[in-house]
């Protein structure tokens, strides 16, 4: 395994290594470390030419591309700061994060360049790979050190009040190699991903883990329509690795039916994490495909650098006593986790917060020293918002969430961001959303409850407030509600306090116990 101590040395000195071998494979082109290598020092130079300096964040909103590949190594050698960005954000939310992380300049590309504009506002340079794609020569390149921002990882769902996770290049490093150790990563190893570059388990697990041995990655665009695509990508090309979040093995379930022609006898692992790990999805994605022992659980976090813990390749999976929940495994090499409960640990088997200490902990939310002493203590201990126990023998078991996270197909979207858009609209008078789990999906399902303002209105009226409601929340959380229910003043439950109770909420919207005035 190779190893280094930036992300930059990593990649230098397996193109140096092994200049021909293929990085990646994409929409059938493949570039090799050679290639990235040399591409990104243009890029980088076409990053200084317009003002790109080390310490810049740069914000990237890219689809699936060679050319994130080469901005995001480019302003690495710069020693400009990255920051991977979806497209789907919302353009107030993207704004957003302009403006928290003082963003010099946005890489984008053509299609996504419309909705950007209007997020810069005239404030931020908006380049494209035109822009960067220059004959200037190498520029100068600053020494980077171990603990230099490698890139700032935006927490998926925080647009109101972003939460820039900063992770150093000694976090992602430290974190790729014993995460390469935990999944038993070799250069025969074939890895295939669909995730999105933007989220941690798609750029740390998929495409920053493989330069550790040079195994080959292959990627395909997260916008998976049919998911037969992955499936025959994995066929095609004799995959032994794959990751996903539990709804795209159960989408695979769902909606291949004609598995003729599909093989995935190659496989090895197939981690599921980034949502509940649910044991019948893997039970039913082993059986349609003929599989054994292959789909893992794994569970991680964007403040840890993605990895707490990876249930071992080939073994058997683990049950708590109560057959309810399911093992994600020993923490990784190097990670330690307690359980606590108001602070104070717990013993074996009492369910508590998930606390980590690893060399991934990050360095903290970007210019929010406040936000960063919430979760993370002197001691490096780092307050996961996760509930779970550890059972005797050391093994973790994920139980819930202490906050009323809603996971949307892996993304999550905190409730007071939403509540906060639908609270503006006129007519409501106070809004609550959950996610309701959906077993069509596999997913949650985001459910805005609106109490309005005056219930005698007409049935056109009501579906004006509805509409306003999806379209507002679309623009600014990225995110259009499944359902919105309308209901009369004091209908959303609350505490003595006055906070909204999400959680009898989501039960009562799952018993279909709101009295609707329109649903």
């Amino acid at each position: 395994m190779m190893t280094a101590d930036t992300l930059t040395e990593l990649m230098a000195r397996r193109a140096a290594a092994d200049p021909d071998l293929p990085y990646f494979t994409l929409f059938g082109e493949t570039v090799t470390y050679g290639q990235l290598w040399a591409r990104s020092e243009r890029y980088a130079a076409g990053l200084r030419k317009h003002g790109i300096d080390q310490g810049d964040a740069v914000p990237l909103i890219y689809p699936t591309c060679a050319e994130f590949f080469y901005t995001f190594l480019g302003a690495l050698r710069l020693g400009a700061v990255p920051v991977p960005l979806y497209p789907t954000l919302g353009v107030e939310g993207t704004a957003n994060i302009f403006r928290d992380c003082q963003a010099k300049a946005v890489a984008t590309i053509g299609w996504f360049r419309r909705d950007v504009e209007e997020s810069a506002g005239g404030r931020v340079a908006i380049l494209e790979p035109s822009d960067l794609e220059g004959d200037a020569g190498p520029p100068y390149f600053p020494r980077i050190w171990e603990d230099s921002p490698a890139f700032i990882q935006y927490t998926s769902g925080s647009t109101g009040h972003p939460r820039g996770v900063v992770l150093s290049h000694d976090n992602v490093v430290r974190t790729v190699a014993f995460m390469g150790e935990a999944i038993k990563l070799t250069r025969e190893d074939v890895v295939v991903s669909w995730l999105p570059l933007y989220h941690d388990m798609g750029l740390i697990g998929c495409t920053f883990t493989p330069p550790t041995t040079g195994a080959p990655i292959h990627l395909l665009p997260p916008d998976l329509k049919n998911p037969r695509i992955w499936l025959e990508t994995l066929t095609a090309t004799r995959a032994t690795f794959t990751v996903s979040p539990d709804f795209g093995y159960r989408n695979c379930v769902r909606n291949v039916r004609d598995r003729q022609g599909l093989d995935l006898g190659a496989l090895k692992q197939a981690l599921s994490g980034a949502e509940p790990v649910r044991l019948s999805t893997i039970e039913a994605f082993e059986d349609a495909f003929g599989l054994s022992n292959v789909v893992t659980p794994c569970y991680g976090l964007a403040e840890a650098t993605l990895a707490v813990a990876i249930w071992p390749r080939g073994t058997p999976l683990r049950l708590d006593s109560s057959g309810r929940f399911l093992s994600v495994g020993r923490p990784c090499r190097g990670v330690s986790v307690r359980i606590a409960q108001d602070g104070t640990e717990v013993p074996s088997g009492a369910e508590g917060e998930i606390c980590v200490r690893s060399p991934g902990v990050m360095q903290g939310y970007y210019r929010n020293p406040e936000a960063t002493r919430e979760v993370l203590d002197d001691d490096g201990w780092l307050r996961t918002g996760d509930l779970g126990f550890v059972d005797r023998e050391g093994y973790l078991f994920v139980t819930g969430r202490l906050k009323d996270l809603i996971v949307l197909a892996g993304q999550n979207v905190i409730p007071g961001d939403v509540e906060e858009v639908v609270d503006a609209v006129p007519g409501v008078r106070y809004a609550a959303a959950v996610g309701l789990e959906s077993e069509r999906t596999g997913t949650q399902r985001l459910i805005v409850v609106a109490e309005v303002r005056e219930s005698d209105q007409d049935d056109q009226a009501l579906a004006r407030i509805a509409r306003e409601i999806v379209q507002r929340t679309h623009r600014a959380r990225g995110h259009r509600p499944a359902r919105v229910l309308l209901v009369r003043p004091g209908t959303i439950p609350k505490t003595s306090s006055g906070k909204i109770q999400h959680t009898r909420l989501t039960q009562m919207v799952r018993d279909q116990g709101l009295d609707t005035l329109r649903s």
